[in-house]
C-alpha cells in the first residue's frame, strides 16, 4: 500500500519534504478525537429543559379578578407570578397603562394596584372593590385568598371571593354561591 501511495505522489509536483510529511500524516497513528458529544448532549438537554421550563412558566393556573369600576384580570402561573394582565373595561385599560404588573408576584401586583393614585380615587369616592380568586385547586385557592386578604387589609370596602376557575363575572352571580367556595368580607370573617 505504501508503494502505491508513493507512486501516486511521484506524479505530484511538490517539494520532496512536503510529500514526505503528507505520507507521515497519512500513516501516523490516529489521535483520539476530543469527544464533543457529551457537550452536545448537555447543551441539548439544557435547551430542552429551558423550553419545558418556559412552557411551565407561561401557563396560567389561576387568575385574580379585580373590580371597583376599573375591571382587571391578572393571570397567575404556578410560581405565583403575574404572566398576563387583562383590562376588562376602558377604566381598567387606563389603570394598567401606567402600572407595570407583569412578572411580579401577585400580592406585590395587588399592592401596586392599591397604591396607584387612580385606584385610590375610586376608594375616596366610596366605591366598593371586589376581588375574585379563580383556581381549580382548592388548597391553592384558599392560600391565594388569604394572601389577597392580607394585601387589602383595611383598604376601603373590599370583598374577596374564591372559586373554581369558572371565570370572572358579575358580583350577583358570585354572591349566589353557585361558583364560590369562599366568600369573605374585609377583615377575613366568613359569610
Amino acid at each position: 500500500m505504501r508503494n502505491r501511495l508513493q507512486k501516486a505522489f511521484a506524479g505530484v509536483h511538490a517539494e520532496a519534504a512536503l510529500k514526505e510529511r503528507t505520507l507521515e500524516r497519512i500513516y501516523a497513528p490516529a489521535k483520539p478525537r476530543k469527544r464533543a458529544r457529551p457537550l452536545i448532549w448537555a447543551a441539548a438537554c439544557l435547551v430542552l429543559m429551558a423550553c419545558i421550563g418556559s412552557g411551565l412558566f407561561f401557563i396560567p393556573v389561576s387568575a385574580i379578578g379585580i373590580e371597583i369600576n376599573p375591571a382587571l384580570r391578572l393571570k397567575i402561573n404556578r410560581f405565583d407570578i403575574v404572566i398576563g394582565v387583562e383590562a376588562l373595561n376602558k377604566d381598567g385599560r387606563r389603570i394598567i397603562e401606567d402600572t407595570n404588573l407583569m412578572f411580579s408576584e401577585y400580592s406585590a401586583a395587588i399592592d401596586a394596584l392599591l397604591a396607584d393614585s387612580k385606584m385610590q380615587a375610586y376608594f375616596e369616592q366610596g366605591k366598593d372593590m371586589e376581588i375574585y380568586v379563580e383556581c381549580d385547586d382548592e388548597q391553592r385557592c384558599t392560600r391565594m385568598l388569604e394572601r389577597v386578604e392580607g394585601c387589602v387589609g383595611s383598604e376601603g370596602n373590599v370583598t374577596c371571593h374564591a372559586g373554581n376557575g369558572s371565570g370572572h363575572g358579575h358580583s350577583a352571580g358570585k354572591q349566589s354561591g353557585e361558583h364560590c367556595r369562599h366568600h369573605r368580607h374585609r377583615g377575613g370573617s366568613e359569610e
